[in-house]
């Protein structure tokens, strides 16, 4: 029967998950599986991979992301905007500093392109602005960019999730909290939010207060029935098979650096995150401890569900050319790299050789003249802003920071222009390197020494 996975992640979920995107997507083709869904923990640079593995097997890519959210994260900004500290929270704030150290998890999709460069835009600013131990959303934020997401509740570290922890280990049932994050995403997203069951079959709590997380699902329903929500299923998959679940408790041993049998590992003990049918899903829930709060009827219609939000993602081919910044001012950047090759060029005292060199390609030059051969080719393909730029980090990273470089690699070792502005050390005269490799002036495109995966 069918069925969709809407919370997956792959290898490209460092040390966490373990499956490739060609292994996912191959398998749901196997089965019949319509589309696939990936959100890796707070990145999105499995996207290429996933694409073109879509592609070759024609299992429709539903890009997402299991973001890290955390309400105060505005609050830690102000603070470190004003001079000062996090950390001083212990003493000034009881409880504050604990909370706005923690990550919640909270599943994201895109419906259609539009969704799609609001996960961009999420994830950048999560990274530039909200890094704190991990790259954060929050609730205004998600707000701004809400359009053309489809958002699931989370997992069992999800906000509502949390909520629902908290009250049940407070012997308080279903707390305001998890009510009001419950109406505030349905405010948002109104029928593109669902609540997310996702259930490993495991304990959770603390030691002295275990609580078994059918506890959690049952008041993830209750709030679905009450706010009319409509569920679906999830596996979080971590690996493809059963059997793989020792392979990636190893990963996280080593992610932690710890021993396998520490009890300190974070873990979820439990074999279950893997990708299952729709058959063994069902017997996951086949628990008495499922049964009074889940009958099959609801079953069948969580698995249904994934499949409609699966019809509600278009189909769109992602943005997956090279990215590279750009001086705007074009005039400036050739008249810069000119300058700064010929300081280069005299620097080096290469500027007073007159002696004229064969070149592997053919030619005889002066070390002058073959620079203004390869600068005229440079800036009439458009390339100034990429060697003023690849000329900023590797100084960057050789005088500032001292970290090693090799001498070169690759093509761009024929190139006496990058061999003048310092992003390599080998001098392609004097060793008899082409620089019609690199670059001839019949080649199209705009990438150097890119290679992409074709289509």
């Amino acid at each position: 029967m069918n069925f969709v996975h809407l919370h997956n992640h792959t290898l490209f979920s460092v040390l966490d998950g373990i499956a490739s995107p060609e292994n996912y997507f191959q398998a749901c083709a196997d089965r019949k599986w319509p589309a696939f869904a990936v959100t890796e923990h707070g990145i999105l640079n499995s996207i290429p991979d996933c694409y073109f593995a879509s592609k070759e097997t024609g299992v429709k890519f539903i890009p997402g992301c299991e973001f890290y959210y955390c309400d105060l994260e505005p609050f830690r900004r102000r603070i470190i905007e004003e001079g000062g500290k996090v950390s001083d929270l212990k003493i000034k704030v009881p409880g504050i500093y604990d909370r706005i150290r923690k990550n919640r998890h909270l599943t994201i999709l895109c419906k259609n392109q539009e969704g799609y460069q609001n996960v961009l835009k999420m994830n950048m600013i999560a990274w530039e602005q909200g890094f704190y131990y991990r790259p954060r959303i929050w609730m205004d934020l998600l707000e701004q960019h809400s359009k053309g997401l489809i958002i699931l509740s989370g997992c069992l570290n999800g906000p509502v999730s949390r909520e629902l922890l908290a009250g049940n280990l407070k012997s308080k049932g279903i707390i305001t909290g998890a009510r009001d994050y419950v109406k505030k995403f349905k405010k948002i997203f109104k029928d593109d939010f669902y609540v997310e069951l996702q259930m490993p079959n495991i304990n959770i709590g603390t030691d002295e207060t275990p609580i078994h997380d059918s506890i959690i699902f049952e008041g993830l329903t209750k709030l679905a029935d009450e706010f009319k929500i409509k569920t679906i299923i999830t596996a979080d998959c971590h690996y493809l098979n059963r059997d793989d679940y020792e392979i990636q408790k190893v990963m996280m041993a080593i992610d932690q650096n710890l021993a396998i049998d520490d009890p300190s590992l974070f873990h979820s003990n439990s074999n279950e995150q893997y990708l299952k049918s729709r058959e063994q899903l069902r017997q996951t829930f086949d628990n008495e401890l499922y049964h009074n709060v889940f009958d099959s009827n609801s079953f069948e219609k969580s698995c249904d569900n994934t499949l409609e939000v699966a019809d509600k993602c278009e189909s769109f081919k992602p943005d997956l050319g090279p990215k590279l910044p750009v001086i705007k001012n074009e005039d400036f950047a050739n008249k810069e790299l000119i300058r700064l090759t010929l300081k280069g060029l005299q620097e080096k005292g290469l500027d007073k050789d007159d002696k004229k060199y064969l070149t592997m390609d053919g030619l005889k030059v002066t070390y002058k003249e073959q620079m203004m051969i390869e600068l005229e080719r440079f800036i009439t393909k458009g390339f100034a802003s990429y060697f003023l730029i690849m000329r900023d980090l590797v100084l960057h990273s050789t005088k500032t920071l001292n970290w090693p470089i090799g001498p070169g690699r690759g093509s761009a070792g024929g190139s006496l222009v990058c061999y003048l502005l310092g992003i390599h050390y080998l001098d392609p005269i004097k060793i008899g390197l082409s620089f019609d490799r690199m670059l001839s002036a019949s080649r199209g495109g705009w990438m150097l020494d890119v290679a992409m995966p074709k289509e």
